[in-house]
């Protein structure tokens, strides 16, 4: 007994040349086995090509067509969305940037000031001690208006300590 063909090799027999496939032809006519096999498998061939193709409803391409442009649409939108985001996102850098550059040119810089080390015994004015106007800054143009508001006290120092001793 010789060996059996697969159906891989029985189907390549099918669709070859009648004079390449001399050899399997011959095994088949004294193969029961393999002879059935191959009939079975001629028969699928044959009632396929003669089956008729299935042809779609007239809705099916109508169906199609809309699912496709409902998916081109969604990817449009998506891709707006995206757009939109990055132009958001570099209006908001623009205007911090802006708005940094403005505050920046807007601010005073510190002056840096140099002095020269002087005497300040000799340029400073020596005020008499007599003047009790200079002295006193309760008696100043400016608070004389709120004298009548204001009870003014004196400071001597005897009121001071009698009043240290009641506090507590």
């Amino acid at each position: 007994m010789s060996k059996h063909y697969s159906e891989a090799e029985l189907l390549e027999t099918y669709y070859t040349q009648p004079g390449e496939s001399m050899p399997v032809m011959m095994h088949l006519a004294s193969c029961a086995d393999c002879a059935a096999r191959y009939e079975r498998l001629e028969r699928k061939l044959r009632n396929l090509a003669s089956c008729a193709v299935d042809e779609k409803p007239p809705t099916f391409w109508t169906r199609q067509r809309m699912l496709i442009m409902r998916g081109i649409d969604a990817r449009k939108q998506r891709g707006e969305n995206a757009a939109r985001t990055w132009r958001v996102a570099a209006a908001a850098v623009l205007a911090f940037a802006l708005g940094g550059t403005v505050v920046y040119e807007t601010v005073e810089k510190p002056t840096v000031v140099v002095q020269q080390a002087t005497n300040t015994a000799a340029v400073q004015p020596k005020v008499p001690a007599e003047d009790p106007v200079v002295h006193d800054a309760w008696q100043s143009d400016e608070l004389r208006d709120f004298h009548g508001m204001v009870q003014w006290e004196t400071w001597d120092d005897t009121k001071t300590e009698a009043h240290k001793g009641s506090s507590l």
